[in-house]
């Protein structure tokens, strides 16, 4: 049986850093905003996360890229669909690409699994929570959860894809963020909108964001202002979920009244930018655990509110379909963990990408 994670926590949570969050700048004529609101570590070369170094699996090979990456095998008698779009997986906080993989050993197939046995190419980058440099002697103060924040994990993100798109002219791509990865998935595209050569609108099929906290995060009063690490900073950046108010970050990502927050979704507009597309339609699916009756949230970070998107298929699961694996800790985030393993939420995002 092999090892999961490699951090030991007492509660983990979906958020994760804190470097100084500089305020947003001024929309230009489009409406979008070029100003980044945190501190990114995007010298690559002196990044702690971008590292094949210590790895339990052999890291992946792709031209121009040199952070860690997973390559998921094709079962037997399966090859690649190349009119299939290769999908990149971006995993959670306090976590690894294993969370995208069956377990034990003998479960069932999860995403990685589900997606290989359809011809379609997987990868997911790894965020190496395992280097993160924070003090890590509590979870108060410090960061024993080794959460990341956006400044860790945005450059990663945006090299993956630019390096993936790059390397692979002829191809199309998916993209599935889990938890932070969500909204980690989102930042990369917006830099990579304003700041690359690269247009990733072009290129893009769907985007499936699974328990992502677009809206607030149910950590934010515990942490921000309270945990100088990137757990602390990671829940300034994503506000509050039971009173969100934008925080600078968001108003940068989501843009005035949720305008920028599915880019292309019409096929035009990004950013407040139009014929920015090249006339390709991304298709944005959302992800989430619905809501108690009463009001109150089963999902232990996000919630219906949180999670949805304007233009996106907002998706909703049961209360009953969590992660019956056991796999976070013998199951300490199940409900959370529901949206990217039930047997549901994996049905969702095989439909998606197969219709």
């Amino acid at each position: 049986m092999r090892a999961r994670v490699l951090v030991t926590v007492a509660a983990a949570t979906l958020p994760g850093c804190f470097h100084s969050v500089a305020p947003v700048g001024d929309d230009d004529d489009g409406g979008g905003s070029t100003a980044d609101v945190a501190v990114y570590r995007d010298d690559l070369a002196s990044h702690p996360g971008c590292s094949t170094d210590g790895m339990a699996y052999a890291p992946a090979s792709l031209a121009g890229y040199g952070c860690a990456l997973k390559a998921y095998p094709f079962p037997a008698g399966v090859s690649e669909d190349t009119d299939k779009p290769i999908v990149l997986l971006f995993h959670g906080n306090s976590d690894t690409p294993a969370s995208w993989e069956r377990y034990p050993e003998d479960g069932a197939a999860m995403i990685a699994e589900s997606l290989t046995a359809e011809g379609f190419a997987t990868y997911a980058i790894d965020f190496r929570i395992d280097r993160n440099d924070d003090p890590q002697s509590n979870n108060d103060t410090e960061n024993a959860a080794r959460n990341i924040d956006h400044g860790w994990a945005t450059p990663l993100a945006q090299h993956l894809i630019e390096s993936m798109m790059t390397a692979r002219p002829d191809r199309r791509f998916a993209l599935i963020g889990f938890s932070l990865g969500s909204t980690v998935v989102r930042d990369a595209l917006r830099r990579l909108h304003f700041g690359s050569d690269v247009n990733p609108w072009q290129r893009l099929d769907d985007v499936i964001l699974l328990a992502g906290a677009h809206h607030g995060v149910s950590t934010f009063s515990r942490l921000c202002g309270k945990n100088p690490t990137m757990r602390g900073e990671v829940a300034c950046e994503l506000g509050s979920r039971d009173n969100f108010a934008p925080t600078d970050f968001m108003k940068s990502l989501n843009g005035p009244d949720g305008a920028h927050e599915t880019p292309c979704a019409d096929g035009m507009t990004a950013f407040g930018e139009v014929d920015a597309c090249g006339g390709n339609t991304v298709a944005y699916t959302t992800v989430v655990m619905r809501d108690i009756d009463d009001g109150s949230y089963q999902d232990e970070f996000v919630s219906e509110s949180s999670s949805a998107l304007d233009g996106a298929d907002n998706r909703l699961l049961e209360l009953s379909d969590v992660d019956e694996s056991g796999y976070f800790f013998n199951g300490l985030l199940r409900n959370h963990y529901g949206a990217a393993r039930s047997a549901a939420a994996r049905a969702i995002v095989i439909e998606t990408l197969t219709n």
